[in-house]
C-alpha cells in the first residue's frame, strides 16, 4: 500500500490576495503569476512523460491496452459498464491540466492555492493504479505489476508535484513574503 503523500500549508493565502485585490491589483497579478506560472511548468512536466509512455509491441504502457476507440462492446463490469478506457496519448495530454478552482474547505479549513488534475480515464488509471492495492485478483495484480515499470503509482502528476514540491512551496512563500510586505507598505501609507 502507498504511503499518504505528505501535505504543505501555506497559512494566510486566502487572505493575502484578499487584501491585495482591495490595496493592489498589480500585486496581485505578480503573485498570481507566481502560482500560474508553477503550475504551468508542472503541467508540462506531466504531460511530456507521457511521450515516453509504450512498449516494445506499442505506443500503450503495456501489450493489450487498446490504442484507438473501437467498435467493441464495454464489459459491463469494467469501470461501471464503461469499459477500458483506450490510451490515446493526445487525449491523455489534454486531460492532464491546472486548476485555480477553490475546491471544498477541508476538514482543517484549508483550500488549494492551486491544483492539476487528471480528467483522462485513460491517464488516471495509469496514475493510481496500485496505490490503494496491489490489485484485486491475480489479473489486477498482474496489472499493477506491469504498470510498476512505469514506477510505483503516481506516475504522471504525483510524480511532478513530488519531485518539484519543495521548489514550488518556496517560490509560493517568497511571493506571499513579498506581498505581505508590500500590503504593509500600503497600510502604513494609508495609516492603518
Amino acid at each position: 500500500m502507498a504511503e499518504k503523500a505528505e501535505v504543505v500549508v501555506v497559512t494566510g493565502l486566502e487572505q493575502t490576495i484578499k487584501a491585495l485585490r482591495q490595496w493592489d491589483k498589480t500585486a496581485l497579478r505578480r503573485f498570481n503569476k507566481v502560482i500560474n506560472d508553477n503550475l504551468s511548468k508542472a503541467e508540462g512536466d506531466a504531460r511530456r512523460i507521457i511521450d515516453f509512455v509504450g512498449n516494445r509491441y506499442s505506443a500503450t504502457p503495456m501489450r493489450g491496452w487498446k490504442a484507438t476507440y473501437g467498435p467493441s462492446k464495454p464489459s459491463t463490469t469494467t469501470r461501471g459498464g464503461a469499459g477500458w478506457p483506450p490510451w490515446v496519448p493526445a487525449n491523455i495530454k489534454k486531460g492532464i491540466k491546472k486548476s485555480r478552482a477553490q475546491g471544498r474547505v477541508r476538514a482543517d479549513y484549508t483550500t488549494s492555492a492551486g491544483s492539476l488534475v487528471n480528467k483522462s480515464a485513460a491517464g488516471a488509471i495509469f496514475e493510481v493504479a496500485g496505490r490503494e492495492s496491489s490489485g484485486k485478483g491475480k489479473r489486477g495484480q498482474q496489472f499493477v505489476r506491469n504498470l510498476e515499470q512505469w514506477g510505483k503509482a503516481s506516475r504522471l502528476i504525483w510524480r511532478i508535484v513530488d519531485r518539484d514540491r519543495d521548489r514550488i512551496v518556496e517560490d509560493v512563500i517568497k511571493a506571499q513574503r513579498q506581498a505581505n510586505e508590500l500590503l504593509q507598505k500600503r497600510f502604513n501609507e494609508a495609516g492603518r
